[in-house]
């Protein structure tokens, strides 16, 4: 039911005793006429609203339709102003709404159950009264293809933060993602809907937890790391305060040194930009802040992550500089894909990246670069090392910062070494930073997703797991004997390798001659022929050619 109001209405007007008020208002800011809902309409048009430009919610929770009939992208509404489309929504990609109707709240408890698979099959995550602000923190970092609603009402997020493409869950089941209208099986941030009522009666039969730090504002969290009961301010100083004893552990930066900050928009590096800007001006570290970025030239993922990016350049106020896949190596990873396919793109993803962000940092002209890796990172990566026997960089994943010698080579450091990725996560939501938060789309097979599922699973049974293989790497020594590869340079780039070409120039080879097996696996025998323009004979061409790539 819609009333048109040529006259906006006062945002303190009471909700009387409708269970549902809703005004809309056909400009932004609460301009322009309005109109009043009290209850569903299944086409705004044809209710005479010509424009959604703002919301006041008198009333009850509601939910939003892009298209008429209740189709369409969600977007749910509590009790509280909405001044602008980017307010209840930050998908971007629509700002229209065509229908709108009321939610009903089930009840005060709360279950949800989401599982991998359509039909309620494969693993899942149940979750109890309780938000969620990240599944890939609890350890879940699958698909959701189907949810069975026990009890509550709830929104789900396509990406950790609460962001992304809205879904509401009200009591029942979703046999598919069509049933709860999604493209595709991907949430990974759920929370409740809960009326004021509801609110206040929590606020009466649960006591608060106070901040076991200040002791006297209300806990918000509890920290993974150390089990302490925190309020936001508590947190934040403990977080940050960490950080800035790690940098001062290590001896990470001089005074008037040019740092690039490696940024990807993703939520490591996007706290990272915001914790070394903010210890750098509260410390006085004397440190020139720049961000780094690399563009892979992957369509549908890093041009939408580089504009997260340009964004936090604005934020933070420093200089950026992007360096492309394309400019230095004349390929794009949307065209390696083509011809390598799925199964070892990352390979050559991570060796190029990793030169890439060196030859950016020298045309910034900086001393050092420091990257996002967290605890959870290292972690996985001695465990990867160990799996694959990898002594030379066993020896060395666990450093805290690393130098080598060699043309083009800039040091490095991990200011969050020590944190932990759920932290992290945390971090961000409740600073409300701006990052980007979706999965790389050709990492499905990536080796780190098998080595990270591992270590949740240890997670989940001791509390300490990744603080521990952390320090087990940190003391590991190698016998005396045992032979380590030598360091070197390229004969054709003159960066640092072991051989006489490096990783790079070898994938570069094998790509631009149709053999994009020559820099997968123990070729090294080739290096001469390849060094001296030589033919590879017959056999070593269908050796390396895509047949079982």
């Amino acid at each position: 039911m819609a009333t048109d109001h040529q006259n906006p209405a006062s945002k303190q007007q009471q909700p009387g005793t409708s269970a549902f008020k809703l005004v809309i208002y056909e400009q932004e800011n609460f301009q322009g006429r309005c109109h009043e809902l009290t209850g569903a309409c299944n086409n705004l048009q044809e209710a005479g609203v010509e424009k959604v430009g703002s919301i006041l919610v008198l009333c009850g929770p509601w939910v939003g339709f892009e298209q008429a009939n209740c189709k369409g992208e969600q977007y749910v509404f509590e009790k509280g102003e909405y001044p602008r489309w980017d307010s209840w929504t930050n998908s971007r990609r629509s700002d229209t709404i065509a229908a709108f109707r009321p939610i009903k709240v089930d009840s005060q408890e709360h279950k949800i159950v989401l599982y991998e698979n359509p039909s309620f099959a494969g693993k899942k995550i149940e979750i109890i009264d309780d938000d969620v602000p990240s599944f890939h923190a609890h350890g879940y970092q699958e698909k959701v293809s189907s949810v069975r609603v026990q009890n509550g009402t709830w929104v789900g997020y396509q990406y950790p933060g609460y962001r992304g493409y809205q879904y509401l869950f009200e009591k029942g089941e979703y046999k598919d993602t069509s049933e709860f209208g999604a493209q595709f099986p991907q949430i990974q941030s759920v929370r409740r809907i809960r009326d004021m009522q509801s609110w206040v009666i929590e606020k009466i039969v649960k006591m608060p937890v106070l901040c076991s730090s200040c002791a006297d504002k209300r806990a918000v969290l509890k920290r993974p790391k150390t089990g302490h009961s925190l309020c936001k301010e508590c947190f934040f100083w403990a977080f940050e305060e960490e950080v800035h004893q790690t940098i001062m552990a290590a001896k990470l930066f001089r005074s008037g040194e040019r740092v690039g900050i490696a940024a990807s928009g993703g939520k490591d590096s996007t706290v990272l930009a915001h914790v070394m800007k903010l210890l750098n001006e509260r410390h006085n570290y004397g440190l020139e802040l720049m961000l780094l970025s690399v563009d892979e030239g992957i369509t549908g993922y890093r041009d939408d992550s580089l504009e997260t990016v340009k964004r936090n350049q604005q934020q933070y106020e420093l200089p950026l500089k992007i360096v492309s896949y394309e400019e230095l190596y004349g390929w794009t990873m949307d065209a390696i894909v083509k011809q390598v396919g799925l199964k070892n793109n990352c390979t050559f993803c991570g060796v190029f990246r990793r030169q890439a962000l060196d030859r950016g940092a020298i045309m910034l002209k900086v001393d050092k670069i420091c990257t996002g890796h967290n605890a959870d990172d290292v972690a996985e990566t001695v465990l990867m090392n160990v799996l694959r026997g990898d002594i030379a960089r066993l020896r060395r994943c666990t450093s805290i910062s690393t130098t080598s010698e060699g043309e083009g080579v800039v040091p490095r450091c991990k200011p969050l070494k020590y944190a932990y990725e759920k932290e992290i996560v945390l971090y961000a939501y409740f600073k409300k930073l701006d990052y980007f938060s979706t999965e790389c789309i050709y990492s499905v097979n990536a080796y780190r997703g098998y080595a990270r599922t591992f270590l949740k699973d240890l997670e989940s049974v001791r509390s300490s797991s990744i603080m521990d293989i952390i320090h087990s790497g940190e003391n590991l020594s190698v016998r005396d004997g045992v032979k380590m590869p030598v360091q070197g340079t390229c004969s054709r780039c003159g960066y640092i390798s072991s051989q006489a070409l490096c990783k790079s120039c070898v994938l570069l080879e094998g790509l631009n001659r149709g053999l994009p097996k020559l820099g997968i696996g123990k070729h090294h025998r080739l290096h001469d022929k390849i060094l001296s323009q030589q033919p590879l004979t017959e056999k070593e061409e269908r050796k390396l050619k895509l047949a079982d790539f």
